[in-house]
């Protein structure tokens, strides 16, 4: 995954201003789902869709929330 000092991630931080690829994505939907034992789209956090690349961390949360709400 990603080696980046936490605190250059906010919470409008993208993974694609963070330089990160589709695979970085993978892995974080992974991680994030083994962490909270919910179930996300495998391209929630896409670099390569130009919409999903600007999604910004504050979005996926919510993606994990609703998710966690189900």
């Amino acid at each position: 995954m990603l080696n980046i000092a936490e605190w250059i991630i906010s919470s409008n931080s993208t993974l694609a201003k963070l330089g990160a690829d589709s695979f970085d994505a993978i892995g974080i939907v992974m991680a994030v789902e083994r962490e909270f034992g919910c179930v996300l789209e495998d391209d929630v956090f896409s670099p390569r869709d130009q919409e999903k690349a600007q999604l910004t961390f504050r979005d996926f949360v919510k993606f994990i929330e609703h998710s966690m709400a189900k």
